[in-house]
């Protein structure tokens, strides 16, 4: 309707246009002293360059029922003319163009910042409680993304009763300042005005004259831009106390790690960091990141005997559905408790050597509390357990299974995930773990998948419900797109199986973004929300 109205006004000014310059053609005629009747011809040449016609041209009534030949009548004092001419929207047919395609572009470019807009809106954070299990009542079509917000600090606070499992930060700052400088007293306040979100910061002056800084509890994507804005602020304070300080004067070396890390290995890859700053003229910061081969794990011993002293816990990874948001199920994962280190994750400890009868322990231990909390729960839900690799060859673990499965009545489902490596090369040597599951009325979940070569083989394999991918075909997805293609395949494979996929790790909205339009049909991972000890302690925005 728009559109119509602005090419209606368009004409009405083009045709006043025509009309007063054929006034001027009368007013010219009639001062020229020219007879209509006794000059024509010359008469017809001067209408013409002006786009008037004495007559109506025989080539366009062929032409009637598509373009009518307009006809006025022009005066000027004594003389009246009788004038042809074309419509306006015929001969300035260019600027009718240009004018809706400017409209139509400028449309195009309303409505799609209005969707954007609207999801903005929708993802406006407003806590609300839910059941796992519990079907959102109004779901969004299957295409779509129902975005879910990372939960903030100090909501992570009120639901979780021990630290978070999140990366800490460890800086050393080398800075040119006057001895008589009390550096560490000046930093404590830089720290505690700059960052007011922190608890038990750290601030010291090493023996080697580095200044050593400690931030706990900093999501991933953010670690990069607080030792940016770390240097800058390093930067401004020094100075305040030294004008001539510039940029490269501040040199910074940081290492993220998570919980129970080693504390001399941190401290090496901060100097190592540092290093790399010093000798580069360009780069004044650098950050290294203490991957899990390089923590210092717990002894299997030490985990072994806690297990047995009832010191440890159970925490729940919900995995959502990405049309929805509903909880699919949940991944069962166990803190071990430490005395000096705290609760500490499965990676710091799982991949120690085990006894058949130690790796017995350890499942037995988590499956009797995993059943405890399954049956307290009034709602049916799933919880997945990645059981130890040793006891998939076990007969005592899987003659011992069955009762615990049948305890739950079919009022819980039970699910066991196994990696692609050990499932695929050992598939023969596991028959009767695979029987007992599937007369158990129980399901395989193919953890750490890595590429689509052998998921056909999974057609002979009515047990296996889903497919989970590893994180390394996760991690900085948006930036690699070997990962993007090989997931595709993935996904494409396990339809013809109709097998859904799963993602595991999602940190950033643009993995998960990417993860939907691969055809991923749910996710888990700190971007959602962080292990949780209960089930229903699912916070949605």
């Amino acid at each position: 309707m728009i559109l119509i109205s602005f090419n209606f006004i368009l004409n009405d000014a083009l045709h006043q246009k025509v009309h007063a310059s054929g006034q001027q053609f009368v007013k010219h005629v009639h001062e020229m002293n020219l007879s209509p009747s006794i000059n024509n011809e010359v008469l017809a040449a001067l209408a013409k360059s002006e786009g008037f016609m004495l007559e109506v041209p025989k080539p366009a009534e062929h032409f009637k029922h598509l373009v009518n030949i307009e006809r006025e009548v022009f005066s000027y004092k004594t003389l009246n003319l009788s004038l042809y001419h074309y419509p306006a929207w015929v001969t300035q047919s260019y600027l009718f163009i240009l004018l809706n395609l400017i409209i139509s572009g400028a449309a195009g470019w309303s409505y799609r910042w209005w969707g954007l807009l609207n999801v903005s809106r929708k993802i406006t954070p407003k806590n609300t409680m839910i059941q796992p299990t519990k079907i959102i009542k109004q779901k969004q079509k299957q295409n779509k993304i129902r975005l879910i917000k990372q939960v903030k600090k100090c909501e992570l606070s009120s639901l979780y009763g021990v630290n978070r499992s999140s990366h800490s930060l460890f800086l050393l700052i080398e800075c040119d300042f006057d001895k008589k400088t009390d550096k560490e007293a000046i930093f404590k306040v830089l720290i505690t005005r700059k960052l007011t979100g922190f608890k038990d910061v750290s601030v010291k002056i090493l023996n080697s004259n580095y200044l050593a800084i400690t931030l706990p509890h900093i999501s991933t994507p953010e670690l990069d831009s607080y030792v940016e804005n770390l240097h800058q602020s390093v930067f401004l304070l020094c100075q305040n106390y030294q004008k001539s300080m510039t940029h490269k004067n501040i040199k910074i070396g940081a290492c993220d790690y998570r919980v129970g890390a080693d504390k001399i290995a941190v401290y090496q890859l901060a100097k190592s960091a540092l290093m790399l700053s010093q000798s580069s003229s360009v780069q004044h910061f650098h950050r290294l990141a203490l991957n899990y081969y390089q923590e210092k794990p717990l002894s299997s011993k030490q985990v072994i005997e806690n297990i047995k002293k009832n010191k440890f816990i159970l925490f729940f990874q919900p995995l959502f559905e990405l049309s929805s948001g509903e909880i699919l199920q949940h991944e069962a994962l166990i803190r071990v408790r430490h005395s000096q280190l705290g609760l500490l994750a499965a990676r710091y400890f799982i991949n120690q050597v085990y006894s058949n009868q130690d790796a017995l322990i350890l499942d037995k231990a988590v499956i009797t509390q995993v059943k405890k909390l399954m049956l307290s729960e009034s709602s049916a839900q799933t919880v997945s357990v990645n059981l130890h690799p040793k006891n998939w060859f076990n007969d005592v673990f899987w003659e011992w299974l069955p009762s615990q499965i049948a305890e739950l009545k079919l009022s819980a489902k039970l699910q066991f995930e196994i990696s692609e490596t050990e499932f695929f090369t050992h598939r023969k040597s596991i028959t009767n773990a695979l029987n007992i599951i599937k007369k158990s009325r129980s399901q395989i979940v193919i953890d750490n998948l890595k590429s689509s070569e052998k998921v056909a083989v999974l057609a002979d394999y009515n047990q296996v419900c889903g497919l989970k991918l590893s994180y390394e075909l996760i991690h900085l997805l948006n930036e690699k797109t070997q990962n993007q293609r090989q997931i595709k395949k993935i996904v494409e494979a396990a339809n013809l199986l109709n097998l859904p996929v799963y993602a595991v790790g999602v940190e950033t909205q643009k993995e998960l973004f990417t993860l939907a339009k691969l055809g991923v049909v749910g996710a888990q991972g700190f971007y959602f929300s962080e292990p949780l000890q209960e089930f229903t302690q699912a916070v949605f925005h």
